[in-house]
């Protein structure tokens, strides 16, 4: 279980044993992020990773664009659509 969860837990849990109704959408809140499945993070193939490396090898491409390149590609693959 990764620290952040663990720490979602224990504030549920502390919240449901201490307060007031009064905060009652935040232990809903945190009810339904626990409910989620955990996903697993998808990185890059190498074919990914040459295919990146390719587009933006050339003359007009920066550091900043081959960063937004992979950042693009990942976002792509660890939506969860």
């Amino acid at each position: 279980m990764s620290d952040l969860r663990d720490a979602a837990e224990l504030a549920l849990t502390a919240l449901e044993n201490t307060c007031p109704n009064n905060w009652t959408s935040v232990k809903e809140n945190l009810r339904k992020a626990l409910a989620q499945p955990k996903r697993e993070w998808v990185g890059l193939t190498d074919e990914e990773i040459h295919e990146i490396r390719l587009k933006t090898l050339d003359s007009v491409a920066t550091n900043y664009e081959a960063y937004r390149a992979i950042e693009a590609k990942l976002k792509e693959k660890n939506s969860g659509s």
